[in-house]
């Protein structure tokens, strides 16, 4: 075999060179752990992992053994016996950067981020140009969402490896969920034109089109994403909610559902799903999607809310208020939960519980139409017709337009035998909407009291 062969398949030759060591002296653990580092770069993980534990077992006390042989555990997300070497290596070399950094990041897969972001402290401190480190310790503030932080930490990593295409593409995510846009595809830009075969870059340039409205170019992104990648689940998402946006309903839910089948966790295009039920009225679907993801969160407020308003409107108005209490509890700034708990305990007759939060709710969101209507048809209930209208007026002039609002105004109107001004009302409500059973219905009741 000529060195252009060996050149070209360097791994291969190397294997049969630390194979033939090992053949000839079976004791010899710096061969293992060098055969161990290539299966492990190859993804021969098995096999990695027999020649670490090999050569841990001829010379337990080298804390590099424990280290690449927690790496591979990382590698095969197998956390909790990576941590478990690594903090062995640690344990005998306490200054061994490499694996604290390396143990931080099993920290952060763990979402352990005050012993993660502890371990990047120290690995920093002790080799301050490790760029990795510096972009994992960026990472998590990023998912804590202290983007200042996170883009401080991805740019000393830059300024270290200017070609580090992972912390460019990170930091043009922080730019993203600051809603820097432009910034955010100026670096995904140049992420791309060092390493223009990465599926995730395309994704993420697509995502942050889908975000400024640009639908049309992030479909053509995050469609090249999926040509790199067809399994890849975050772009069916992003898709989907692209399409959704262009009102392309069967085709977003065709790639939400593909998504969901490649990671039945994905609790972002669980949620995207459940909405397009809802609003579709496919209510039983809807429901499926929201309960899965209170059981992989049981405290996501949104799906909570969410599947309250379907009880709600299904009248289990005792389910609902328990998962819109639930969703309060969670998020006490929750306008839309708390005003429609409201409706449900107006449902109920429970009138004043009804009153305390549509006005909790009013107070948050002032100038919410649906709220303070609301709160006006709870008054109107409890009799107290000038505090109803006064609320629907404030709401009919944020929407004009408001059938529902004008009906119950004019109802209002006729409780108080202010019969010209209910007429007014009535009439406009089934002029703007003439399947408005209820106007219709009230301005007949309105002929025969006049």
């Amino acid at each position: 075999m000529s060195l252009d062969d060996l050149l070209r398949d360097r791994n291969e030759a190397a294997l049969s060179d630390f194979s033939r060591a090992i053949n000839l002296d079976p004791n010899y653990a710096w061969a293992y752990y060098q055969r161990g580092q290539i299966y492990r770069e190859i993804g021969r993980y098995d096999e990695a992992l027999a020649d670490f534990s090999q050569a841990i077992e001829l010379v337990p006390d080298d804390s590099a053994h424990y280290a690449e042989r927690g790496e591979t555990y990382r590698s095969l997300r197998r956390y909790d016996e990576a941590l478990a070497d690594f903090s062995r290596a640690i344990e005998i070399s306490d200054d061994y950067a490499w694996a604290i950094g390396s143990r931080g990041q099993v920290y952060r897969s763990l979402r352990r981020y005050d012993e993660a972001i502890a371990d990047l402290n120290r690995a920093i401190e002790l080799k301050p140009t490790m760029s990795w480190v510096l972009a994992e310790r960026g990472e998590i503030h990023r998912t804590l969402g202290r983007y200042d932080q996170a883009i401080s930490d991805f740019s000393l990593a830059i300024e270290i490896q200017p070609t580090y295409t992972w912390a460019i593409g990170h930091r043009a995510i922080a730019y993203r969920e600051q809603q820097r846009y432009d910034e955010a595809i100026s670096e995904i830009d140049r992420a791309i034109n060092l390493e223009g075969d990465q599926a995730w870059l395309y994704a993420e340039r697509g995502e942050a089109r889908r975000l400024m409205g640009h639908t049309d170019e992030a479909i053509d992104d995050l469609n090249h994403a999926l040509s790199l990648d067809p399994h890849y689940a975050w772009a069916f998402g992003s898709r989907g909610a692209a399409r959704r946006s262009l009102e392309q309903l069967d085709e977003a839910l065709a790639d939400f559902s593909r998504a969901i089948e490649l990671d039945d966790t994905y609790i972002w295009v669980i949620m995207q799903r459940g909405v397009l039920h809802r609003s579709q009225k496919r209510y039983d679907a809807a429901m499926i999607d929201f309960s899965r993801v209170i059981e992989l969160h049981p405290n996501h407020s949104t799906a909570l809310a969410e599947r309250g308003e379907i009880h709600r409107l299904h009248r289990r108005h005792d389910e609902a208020i328990a998962d819109f209490s639930r969703a309060i509890a969670e998020n006490p700034t929750y306008a839309w939960a708390i005003g429609s708990r409201g409706q449900a305990y107006r449902a109920l007759g429970r009138y004043d519980e009804a009153a305390n939060d549509l006005s909790r709710a009013h107070e948050l969101k002032p100038d919410e139409a649906w709220i303070i209507a609301e709160r006006g048809e709870t008054y109107r209930l409890m009799r107290r017709y000038e505090d109803a209208i006064s609320d629907f007026s404030r709401a009919i002039e944020i929407n004009p337009q408001d059938s529902w609002a004008l009906s119950r105004r004019g109802a209002s109107y006729q409780s108080l035998k202010i019969f010209e001004e209910a007429y007014i009302d009535l009439t406009r409500a089934v002029e703007l909407d003439p399947n408005n059973a209820w106007a219709w219905a009230q301005r007949g009741s309105l002929f025969r009291q006049m």
